[in-house]
């Protein structure tokens, strides 16, 4: 931190006195910034020239939105990161097209369901009307809730595919039991937060449906008891729940049935947890499961 601000003496340095976790650590982020626009970026990856020339020209055209790069493997360049990040309509969040070769064949910038915390270019004024991130979940999905609630507000998210960063990817979190139980915790505190009461009526029956078919699969992973750890989280947390609640259906301007069309119907395990043929026939499994209980349903209803 020394040399660094020895270095860079016109870059404001914030050094917290203990580990806040990633949302509350950038929000204070945000709180600081004074400027129009503010750029959140990860200390795992390297930028290429004119990326930020290159969101602000998205910005021009596009306006007011959460705007995210394409992101490529700082290890082989020629293998995609992430092209945008996605949505299940049961929470689970990922980073389309992570693993394939870039050929050139995501090149248009596009709508997404949200944009990446790795990378995120937006107008500071966005999250004057917002919110900031829900500093309660620690780690992972943060970006996911802020999306989200984003849409519920009118915003859109964007894949902007002329601003490039090479990140590495899991330079200070490995796959872990604990990586896991923030991952579920977190997926159920935004499906609570965001969706309204008729929608989770709505989704209950299939909802039972993979949780169940997911306590069976992560048993065998010896992760069941980090699975009912999430749930008694969830009920600890029930009055924080129901207090964004209040705030979201109060500023509330798209009904769920108007954000859910952005959403896809399949799941993607982790990577990091995804890597035996098991796994990836429990994933197909649990896509199929989403589209027999109520993704194509749902969509369909006015």
């Amino acid at each position: 931190m020394k040399y660094s601000q020895k270095k860079y003496p016109s870059i404001k340095f914030i050094l917290n006195k203990k580990n806040v976790g990633v949302p509350e650590g950038l929000n204070i982020g945000i709180r600081s910034a004074t400027g129009e626009f503010v750029v959140l970026l990860n200390n795992d990856l390297i930028v290429a020239p004119n990326w930020l020339n290159n969101f602000f020209k998205a910005y021009q055209i596009t306006g007011d939105a959460l705007y995210q790069p394409k992101s490529l493997k700082m290890k082989n360049h020629d293998i995609i990161d992430g092209t945008g990040c996605m949505i299940n309509i049961f929470g689970f969040g990922f980073a389309r097209d992570k693993g394939v070769e870039d050929h050139g064949q995501y090149n248009l910038q596009e709508e997404i369901s949200y944009a990446s915390g790795t990378c995120m270019f937006c107008p500071k004024k966005i999250f004057d009307e917002i919110g900031l991130f829900d500093s309660t979940f620690f780690a992972y999905h943060e970006e996911l809730d802020l999306g989200w609630r984003a849409r519920i507000f009118g915003f859109r998210s964007y894949y902007v595919p002329d601003a490039i960063i090479y990140h590495y990817g899991s330079a200070h979190w490995k796959w872990s039991s604990q990586v896991f139980y923030l991952l579920e915790r977190n997926r159920w505190l935004v499906l609570l937060k965001n969706y309204s009461l008729n929608t989770l009526l709505r989704l209950l029956p299939s909802l039972i449906i993979i949780e169940f078919s997911m306590l069976g699969f992560f048993a065998t992973k010896g992760l069941l008891l980090k699975k009912l750890k999430s749930y008694g989280s969830i009920l600890r947390l029930s009055g924080h729940i129901m207090k964004q609640r209040k705030i979201i259906n109060k500023k509330r301007k798209l009904s769920d049935n108007e954000i859910i069309h952005s959403f896809c119907g399949t799941i993607k395990i982790p990577p990091e947890a995804n890597d035996s043929k098991l796994n990836k026939k429990f994933e197909k499994l649990l896509s199929s499961l989403c589209k027999l209980c109520g993704y194509d349903k749902i969509v369909r209803e006015p």
